[in-house]
């Protein structure tokens, strides 16, 4: 028996109707659920994965703060107080400086990180009032000769552990070789970390020093000036006390010099012009380049 046009489309649609059922309850019952496990998957799998990076970062970031906290004097106030006080004292001794010597701290001062306002929330308040590190003020003061002083600002300079000189402030005494300094320093630590093996002292490096000679002392007086290559100028002869020479130099190619009496008395010089019996000679140049007035009388040059 054959179908009819009319019981094909019957069937046709029944099969149809039906294989839409069976993909609904396909994605109902597998397909979907399938997505929503694997979108679970992806989304856990993606928040291990920033976990692990951030143990990464986080792992770095404490080898990078225990390399700084190695740089310290310790890591509560009360040791890097003790600390920074023996390590100033001993670099002061060592550069034989011990008159007048003397080493004080100052209040610690916490230093917040630059970044805390983006620790937000009650969950990252201990982030956000953690200080960042801390700094430990002290001031030394010393007395001694221009080398102690000189090794003790270049030692300190060179110190290993983590601090910053703030100001140097010198003074000559006396007249002598005596120079009283006074240095202020801060110290750097990382409160509860401390260093994994203690800070050892540097010692001043001898051959580093501000100046060889020290700037407070006046220098040695100059040995008497030669003019012209030639003897020692003589002392001026009497009849000389009431000039004094406003000019030297050279007009129209010759050379002159000028001279003023105590009582207002001028007179204008030139080479084989003769004064108080003196005669002039002309001007010649000093070992700075500057010209001189030369005279003679009975055989002595001046």
């Amino acid at each position: 028996m054959s179908l009819t046009r009319r019981q094909w489309i019957v069937w046709g649609t029944g099969l149809f109707v039906l294989m839409l059922c069976v993909l609904w309850a396909i994605d109902v019952w597998v397909t979907g659920p399938r997505r929503a496990l694997m979108a679970r998957i992806d989304s856990v799998q993606a928040a291990v994965d920033r976990r692990r990076s951030d143990l990464d970062l986080d792992h770095k970031v404490q080898s990078q703060l225990d390399a700084f906290s190695d740089r310290t004097l310790g890591g509560t106030q009360e040791e890097v107080d003790h600390a920074l006080r023996a390590a100033l004292s001993a670099l002061a001794t060592n550069c034989g400086l011990e008159e007048g010597l003397s080493v004080d701290t100052d209040t610690a001062k916490p230093v917040a990180s630059p970044g805390r306002r983006d620790f937000k929330g009650s969950a990252a308040r201990a982030l956000r009032d953690e200080p960042d590190f801390v700094e430990l003020p002290a001031t030394v003061r010393a007395r001694g000769t221009w080398r102690q002083i000189s090794d003790l600002v270049v030692g300190l300079s060179s110190q290993p552990w983590l601090h910053h000189v703030e100001g140097v402030r010198l003074v000559g005494k006396k007249e002598g070789d005596d120079v009283e300094a006074t240095m202020r320093v801060r110290a750097v630590f990382i409160p509860g970390r401390a260093p994994s093996e203690p800070m050892t002292l540097a010692a001043a490096d001898p051959a580093i020093r501000l100046a060889a000679e020290s700037p407070f002392m006046l220098p040695a007086p100059p040995p008497p000036r030669r003019v012209g290559g030639g003897a020692a100028s003589a002392p001026a002869p009497p009849g000389w006390e009431r000039w004094r020479v406003t000019f030297v130099g050279r007009i129209e190619a010759e050379d002159e010099v000028h001279l003023r009496a105590g009582h207002g008395g001028v007179r204008r010089l030139r080479p084989g012009d003769t004064l108080e019996g003196c005669e002039f000679l002309g001007n010649r140049p000093d070992e700075d380049g500057f010209d001189l007035a030369m005279f003679r009388r009975e055989g002595a040059t001046w």
